[in-house]
């Protein structure tokens, strides 16, 4: 179990007002936490203002629980329920000091590893898995993304359905990757992690993106709020102190113009206000002229069993073959390409890396049950994800028997408590590019179902008929339909939930599996026909 001094936690913070009956150097922090629930006998609370809870309520539980000490906001004048024989200390960004201190209790582990932060509205999962892939030709390799964390490869559980984990648990994985000897960390880092600081206290070596588009505007309010929360972590990267013979980089989407003109301009103002040298490197599509990427892909070809392309750069140009479909999948690869080289990988290290990895889970994942058409689980949960996805599915619809044109068949829905203008947005996408939508369930949460899925078929009924989709409530009931109609020639997708394992109604989160409900689906299916 790692342990530390509130003393030596208190070095790197900058409080506002402490009261330390005891001597700091004699209290010994065993834990940080900011849930009451997980706190034992050593640990540092830190209670955080979330957006509908005050943390500052359960500082009685925690130190009913044996917290050594409490950290918080407020002012102990606010805190009547606090005993005059426990260390507080007041700060003014609780989330900020949580995650230094955790960090601290783990003695820095990022400071030990060449850390990569892969930030973006999609791809991210699937970036950091290829360059996962690329790096573990040259060395350790840790990796911590929203499905999940693996250390030299092995699996391990970051939650039921989370997106970046909270800073405690990314700090606990850094220093189990120190000290499994990893040399590479890769942590995927969404905007709501960013925003709330859960990769804070984190010296990265290497910041990326892979696009921005429309969405959690619910959670950031405007567009440039999401911009500026994806910034963060390139301002981070500036911010960190340099490793020795460790280069330093910062990667943009040439070809994105949701990200590359703002975050190129983060990247130069950041730039300025630092003595920190740092490289910039740009990805995209090859074109003409003096205005290509960086790094750039050409020569793309798309085939039944693999897509080719070739890599363009500064040295000699070299070939890569993937199993990956879909040309953001070919940007997914260049952003992972990019960093690899500019890390210093050999080219023949990243075809061996790109070539092994033979996908991803929830990311364009075929599922196989015999059936005759070709059945797909994929994470798309924006309106941009999702026209990229069913433009790419589009290319694998073929005949049916009879000689009439395949179908494309799409099932998803859209989150409750979140962006609600996405709805109709996605509707519209479907509407458009498939042929039939089947609306369903997708984490209503306590907003009512039906409700939202009226919202998905107002967009879909901008573009297709009344009998171009139908909404079927219960999501597994949904993948039976969309199965049950399919044919030879068709492609049928369940979109919006990819990897994740539960589904949340209310305020509860039930197990969940779209890889289970559509083998589920298609078992029956086949069994019958038998």
């Amino acid at each position: 179990m790692p342990s530390t001094t509130l003393a030596r936690i208190l070095a790197h913070l900058s409080p506002l007002e402490v009261r330390l009956p005891v001597d700091p150097a004699a209290v010994v922090i065993t834990g940080v936490t900011g849930d009451s629930r997980q706190v034992a006998p050593g640990a540092l609370f830190v209670a955080s203002l979330g957006g509908s809870v005050d943390g500052h309520r359960f500082i009685a539980d925690a130190l009913r629980r044996g917290a050594g000490a409490v950290m918080g906001s407020r002012p102990i004048t606010d805190l009547p329920s606090l005993s005059a024989d426990s260390p507080y200390i007041c700060v003014a960004h609780p989330r900020l000091a949580l995650a230094t201190a955790a960090a601290a209790l783990h003695d820095f582990p990022s400071r030990n590893l060449i850390t990569i932060g892969i930030t973006g509205t999609d791809g991210k999962t699937t970036t950091a898995t290829i360059l996962e892939s690329i790096l573990a030709q040259v060395g350790r390799v840790g990796v911590i993304t929203t499905v999940g964390a693996r250390i030299r490869g092995e699996e391990q559980d970051t939650g039921f359905h989370v997106t970046t984990p909270d800073a405690p648990v990314i700090q606990a994985f850094l220093a189990q990757m120190r000290t499994a000897e990893c040399r590479y960390a890769i942590i995927e880092s969404t905007s709501h992690g960013l925003d709330q600081e859960r990769v804070a206290a984190i010296d990265f070596d290497v910041a990326a993106v892979t696009n921005i588009t429309h969405e959690h505007l619910d959670y950031h309010g405007s567009r440039d709020a999401y911009v500026a929360a994806k910034a963060r972590l390139f301002r981070m990267l500036f911010a960190a102190p340099a490793k020795p013979a460790v280069p330093r980089l910062a990667v943009l989407n040439a070809d994105d113009p949701g990200s590359y003109a703002a975050l190129r301009a983060a990247v130069n103002d950041a730039r300025a206000a630092s003595a920190t040298s740092v490289a910039l490197s740009s990805y995209g599509f090859a074109r003409d002229g003096d205005d290509s990427p960086d790094v750039a892909a050409g020569d793309i070809r798309y085939q039944p069993d693999q897509t080719t392309l070739v890599i363009r750069w500064s040295g000699a140009d070299f070939p890569l073959s993937t199993t990956l479909i879909g040309d953001y999948n070919v940007q997914n690869i260049l952003c992972a390409v990019t960093v690899a080289l500019g890390l210093g990988v050999a080219p023949g290290a990243i075809q061996a890396g790109v070539r092994a990895l033979p996908g991803v889970i929830g990311r364009m994942e075929r599922m196989d049950g015999g059936q005759d058409f070709l059945a797909i689980v994929d994470f798309a949960h924006s309106p941009a994800s999702l026209e990229r996805a069913l433009t790419t599915l589009r290319m694998l619809v073929t005949l049916h028997a009879d000689g009439s044109p395949g179908r494309l068949i799409a099932v998803f829905g859209s989150a409750g408590l979140r962006d609600r203008a996405k709805r109709r947005l996605m509707g519209r996408v479907s509407g458009r590019l498939a042929d039939f939508t089947v609306i369903t369930a997708e984490d209503p949460r306590t907003e009512d179902l039906a409700a939202i899925n009226a919202e998905i078929a107002a967009g879909v009924e901008e573009h297709a008929s009344a009998d171009g989709f139908v909404i079927v409530p219960d999501r597994a009931e949904a993948i039976q339909y969309a199965v049950a109609m399919a044919q030879k020639g068709d492609v049928v997708c369940a979109f919006g939930k990819g990897h994740e394992r539960s589904m949340c109604f209310g305020e509860t989160e039930y197990p969940w599996s779209d890889q289970q409900a559509m083998m589920d689906a298609l078992n029956r299916l086949c069994h019958v026909a038998s």
